[in-house]
């Protein structure tokens, strides 16, 4: 019998999961504009909008923006019922092993057949877009929760924190740790601003005569 793991979320809350991971596209957006980065400023946007339309993540590791229709069916790529199935399984499934050769037979296609069609469809490989998927959730979490980072790897289907923080710093270029610390940070900043400004006197204003 295999060890539970930890619930950080419930897998059945789909629309709280998917507004925690729109937040999380908007956040970076921010920090990357306070930067002057506009290509992932374009992207992280750009995610959010695929996020609230229901589409999956096609943004690959360098971030550059989505182009055109994402709805577009790709030729020799998966059909939108596929697309449908597939990332509903993924995102169901994020907490255990997943394997190319299983989401092969959940399309019932050969493993070579499948791995060219989703690379035509997400513009990256099965392997790829699972661990940026996973990374996804995961920033949503520490957003959204005050989970511990070693309960969040596991919800997130990475064996232990140090894999976590392995992967989470290839990908976002930071730890955990200090993305979380950040961004946890100006969120906490920016909510506390509208009551600094109503504690403020109002300023008089002198009207020359």
């Amino acid at each position: 019998m295999s060890a539970q793991r930890p619930s950080v979320a419930s897998s059945s809350d789909n629309t709280s999961g998917d507004f925690s991971a729109v937040a999380a596209r908007l956040v970076e957006a921010a920090c990357f504009a306070r930067d002057g980065n506009r290509e992932a400023v374009k992207a992280h946007i750009a995610r959010a909008i695929a996020l609230l339309r229901g589409e999956p993540s096609t943004i690959p590791a360098n971030l550059r923006p989505l182009e055109g229709n994402t709805r577009e069916v790709v030729r020799g790529g998966l059909v939108a019922w596929q697309k449908r199935r597939l990332t509903a399984y993924i995102d169901g499934h994020l907490a255990e092993q997943i394997r190319v050769e299983d989401l092969a037979k959940l399309l019932d296609l050969s493993e070579s057949h499948f791995g060219r069609a989703f690379r035509r469809t997400f513009g990256t490989s099965a392997h790829a877009y699972l661990t940026r998927r996973r990374i996804e959730v995961a920033q949503s979490l520490m957003l959204t929760t005050r989970e511990p980072l070693s309960a969040i790897a596991l919800h997130c289907g990475l064996s232990d924190q140090s894999h976590f923080t392995r992967v989470f710093r290839r990908i976002v270029g930071e730890t955990p740790y200090a993305w979380r610390r950040t961004r946890r940070g100006e969120i906490e900043d920016r909510s506390t601003e509208p009551s600094r400004i109503q504690t403020e006197s109002p300023r008089t204003s002198v009207l020359a005569s």
